[in-house]
């Protein structure tokens, strides 16, 4: 379920269409990252890749909560970017492969 919006995906397979964002430590205390393996370990929080959602969040501070971890600032614009970013780099990923042709003389 998308935390901003708190609809449910309607693709089959686990969360296809979401992303997820998940706590890890960072030098300076806890820093948000985008898990791409939807595997990290720890809890995570799953969003749709629109603005829209990820700025609801933001506005209704609730990643704090969803993640359980205290002490956490979040840059807007740099949780849409990295949101954004990581569905694009997942289509380029699913893209065919462009393979080249054999050109030797038999």
């Amino acid at each position: 379920m998308c935390l901003g919006c708190r609809q449910r995906s309607q693709a089959r397979g686990a969360a296809a269409d979401l992303v997820r964002i998940v706590a890890v430590r960072g030098e300076s205390g806890p820093v948000i990252v985008v898990d791409h393996t939807k595997s990290m370990p720890g809890r995570g929080a799953w969003l749709h890749a629109r603005t829209e959602c990820v700025s609801t969040v933001v506005r209704r501070k609730a990643l704090p909560a969803a993640l359980r971890v205290n002490g956490i600032t979040v840059d807007p614009d740099g949780l849409v970017a990295a949101v954004m970013g990581s569905t694009q780099n997942e289509v380029r990923a699913s893209e065919p492969e462009q393979v080249a042709e054999d050109m030797s003389t038999p």
